[in-house]
């Protein structure tokens, strides 16, 4: 049997798993077969290219060669367990099961057209740097990135600053206090507000104005502070025909300080755009929580530089530009969520324990999965309830906001999907006349920027229908909503549960966590820790313990060329197996 037939056999199987996606597999077959290569030497090629697509979909912008080889190994253990498999797939599964760092390494460095050595000048799709792999596209944004960190610091001037901290130490208040500072101090200095989301954009805006109403600053100051924040994608002029930017290198932005809030969700090619588009002198400051979940898509720049600035291998000069901020305010009334939101941090399992086990205290709680969906929806029917006896719309969003159900994953039992199944059969049950897409109190999460309705991605409406007319209400000023029709809006989701991921920058007044029924490559204490910190009162968390114990022992750190990169540069240890 040829090579192709044997890589199609095992892909095949790991797509059937679910162990590989089928973009994986294409991308793998694809990049072997146009290198040309037909002998053996393209079987650990396709594998590593498709391992190394999994991992940049699940965030990572690099694959260290040791987490290749367990990787691989883990893929073909998985397949040789499968009686189904074809005895082809069997065949390549042998060939990459139990192989270490070396053996890859070898394995990659044979094949030069499509993985090159960082210092070498052939033009290839990826790149082996130390013991990283990354694909082309991420080593050059993240050596272009870790360039302008190395030469603000090395020319000694400011422009580049971190401001980081959990939830409630003050973040939004340290930028109101900079920009009056520093605009009293020089009134023609050009400012802009960013944000990765038309969301979080909107949030910073807002408590920007209430932080200034509590400052005494002149009225002089207050007219120079930006009215508005604005997406990262919009303020560099995002062309989607071109699908490129209009302020880049060479086009450079008006402006002499650009504030980027919820820095933690700027995957790194946006980062990679941001930094090119400013002017040589000017700076720029990330802030944001260096703790929670990084980017949807590929890339921890924030995190990378935080772990870098305080490493003392690495010098001083990094952590001279990074600003902690450790006291919290935001739990001082429920300090259970603050208690379990360190534990987790910690690592400590035993300690996150305690704190859902102390009946002394309510905030945080734990139960035990539910044996059936019925187990299941009466944790949620008292804020259902809530939702079906709003009588507006503002009244139905303000009940929306006081509960969310985040869950780990998207698809499943326990995931977004058969959660929102599951209260939709409740509201049948309960009289509501589900019969197509849109129905009365549905809530919606949109999930794209769309700068003719003023929605974005993130933002949550809820669907009402008033004498036959539906239309979808999002939150207005002081306490109004806006109606916009359906068809007007972009890609919709159902919302009564959501992903962690997109709760991000987001408060509930209650909070149920859901965790599936055994872990997953995205399950770690980070993850758990953006979930409990999206509460403002009570947490409920709901699983198997020992799912719960296994995701705070696990830290799913993401792989990053960035992180070894600035190490590198700051006399601190480079990436190693």
């Amino acid at each position: 049997m040829s090579v192709d037939l044997h890589l199609s056999a095992f892909f095949d199987a790991a797509v059937e798993q679910h162990l590989l996606c089928t973009s994986d597999r294409v991308l793998g077959e694809l990049t072997v077969r146009r290198a040309g290569l037909s002998s053996n030497a393209a079987i650990p090629i396709a594998v590593a290219v498709a391992l190394l697509a999994r991992a940049r979909d699940d965030g990572h912008s690099a694959l260290s060669l040791s987490v290749l080889a367990a990787d691989a190994t883990e893929l073909a253990r998985e397949l040789a367990a499968d009686v189904t498999a074809a005895h082809s797939a069997a065949h390549i599964a042998a060939q990459v099961r139990e192989r270490d760092a070396a053996w890859w390494r070898a394995m990659l460095d044979a094949a030069p057209a499509i993985v090159q050595a960082a210092n070498s000048l052939v033009s290839a799709p990826m790149v082996r740097h130390g013991s990283l792999v990354q694909f082309r596209r991420y080593f050059d944004a993240e050596q272009r990135i870790a360039a302008r960190i190395h030469a603000s610091l090395t020319h000694g001037q400011p422009t580049f600053r971190v401001i980081t901290g959990g939830p409630g130490t003050g973040k939004t208040t340290r930028i109101a206090e900079l920009l009056v500072d520093t605009l009293a101090r020089d009134p023609e200095l050009r400012v802009a507000l960013a944000a990765p989301t038309g969301k979080a954009a909107a949030r910073l805006s807002e408590s920007v104005r209430l932080r200034l109403d509590g400052m005494k600053a002149s009225p002089e100051v207050r007219a120079r502070v930006p009215q508005s924040a604005r997406t990262v994608h919009r303020l560099l002029g995002y062309q989607p025909d071109r699908d490129r930017f209009w302020s880049r290198a060479g086009t450079p932005l008006p402006y002499d300080l650009v504030i980027l809030d919820e820095a933690s969700m700027v995957d790194v090619l946006l980062m990679d755009a941001l930094m090119a588009a400013l002017p040589t002198h000017a700076t720029l400051l990330l802030v944001g929580d260096q703790d929670q979940l990084a980017s949807v898509e590929a890339g921890d720049v924030l995190g990378a530089i935080c772990r870098v600035a305080r490493d003392p291998s690495a010098g001083n000069a990094l952590r001279d530009r990074v600003e902690r901020l450790t006291k919290s305010f935001r739990f001082e009334a429920h300090p259970a969520i603050g208690h379990a939101a360190a534990a987790i941090l910690a690592g400590d399992a035993a300690a996150l324990s305690a704190v859902l086990h102390d009946t002394t205290q309510a905030d945080v709680r734990w139960t035990h999965a539910p044996q059936d969906r019925t187990e299941l929806l009466t944790l949620l029917v008292p804020h259902l309830e809530r939702c079906l006896a709003a009588e507006t719309p503002a009244a139905a969003l303000t009940a929306l906001d006081g509960f969310r159900v985040l869950c780990a994953e998207r698809e499943g039992a326990w995931g977004v999907s058969g959660i929102n199944a599951d209260v939709e059969r409740w509201l049948r049950s309960q009289g509501t006349v589900i019969t197509e897409r849109w129905y009365h109190r549905r809530p919606v999460m949109v999930m794209a920027n769309d700068y003719g309705t003023q929605v974005f991605n993130g933002d949550v409406g809820v669907a009402w229908d008033a004498d036959g007319e539906l239309l979808v209400h999002f939150p207005g000023p002081e306490g109004t909503t806006r109606a916009i029709q359906p068809a007007r809006l972009p890609e919709t989701q159902t919302a009564w549960a959501m992903t962690v991921h997109k709760a991000q920058g987001s408060e509930f007044t209650n909070v149920i966590v859901m965790l599936p029924a055994k872990g997953s490559r995205v399950l770690g204490r980070e993850l758990l820790y953006t979930a409990v910190t999206r509460a403002r009162r009570h947490v409920l968390i709901v699983g198997d313990e020992s799912v719960m114990r296994s995701a705070v022992s696990r830290s799913v750190r993401r792989g990053s060329g960035l992180e070894a990169i600035l190490r590198a540069g700051m006399g601190g240890e480079a990436a190693h197996e």
